[in-house]
């Protein structure tokens, strides 16, 4: 059973913003598998704004291509790499840094077009959301940065409000493992996935939405 709704939030944006060959196909084929009208996609508005940020801090080309310049004098020195490879690496990696900056002019066009595609439901920040971020922050064991601290009360409320519209439960998709209901090592983070279990959040690893092969029976008695 697929959930009939279906929440992401800054991950999946700038996978889907990211220079062309950054983005990820399974973020660009969730966004196609709503517009089929498999389900309905949601995000909340501030994760566009993290976004905008995000993408041209990560993706700084420079960034990227600094290690393997050094790497390459180095080699070279060293008398591991030939002139012509050196000189020909270098010329890789002007067409790196020319491509990504480029790409990178595209960000804020690519942010409009995705808050304005008709199979992305984009909401703000409500009142209840905002109360339930203050309760969410004052958990004990609960150690969130700013950003998450907005977009978990947001997931969890708008949840709560597809619930009431007739969705049995919702998924989330969410890569971040500050966010995630488990560890590193697969363990259950007692505090989040109390809250997510409490609103019927399903969450998601990727952006596959692999088959559910079984509902907590508490979700299932209803449905």
């Amino acid at each position: 059973m697929k959930p009939k709704a279906v929440l992401v939030e800054t991950n999946w944006v700038v996978d889907v913003i990211a220079p062309a060959h950054l983005q990820s196909p399974q973020a660009i084929q969730l966004l196609q598998r709503a517009q089929a009208g498999e389900f309905k996609l949601y995000v909340p508005a501030i994760c566009l704004t993290e976004a905008r940020e995000t993408v041209p801090r990560r993706f700084s080309p420079r960034s990227r291509s600094d290690d393997l310049r050094k790497f390459v004098r180095w080699a070279t020195d060293e008398g591991r790499v030939t002139a012509e490879d050196a000189d020909a690496a270098r010329r890789v990696f002007a067409l790196f840094d020319g491509l990504v900056a480029n790409e990178l002019t595209k960000v804020s066009e690519r942010l409009n077009d995705l808050a304005n595609h008709p199979s992305l439901n984009v909401f703000p920040l409500s009142e209840p959301m905002l109360e339930r971020q203050i309760s969410i922050g004052a958990m004990d064991d609960l150690s969130l940065k700013p950003y998450d601290l907005a977009v978990l009360p947001a997931v969890i409320v708008k949840s709560e409000e597809l619930q009431a519209e007739g969705h049995p439960w919702v998924g989330f998709c969410e890569l971040d493992s500050d966010l995630q209901p488990w560890d590193k090592s697969g363990a259950r983070k007692r505090v989040l996935s109390d809250l997510y279990d409490d609103v019927r959040i399903f969450v998601y690893a990727n952006f596959l939405l692999e088959d559910v092969s079984e509902l907590p029976d508490s979700w299932t008695t209803s449905i």
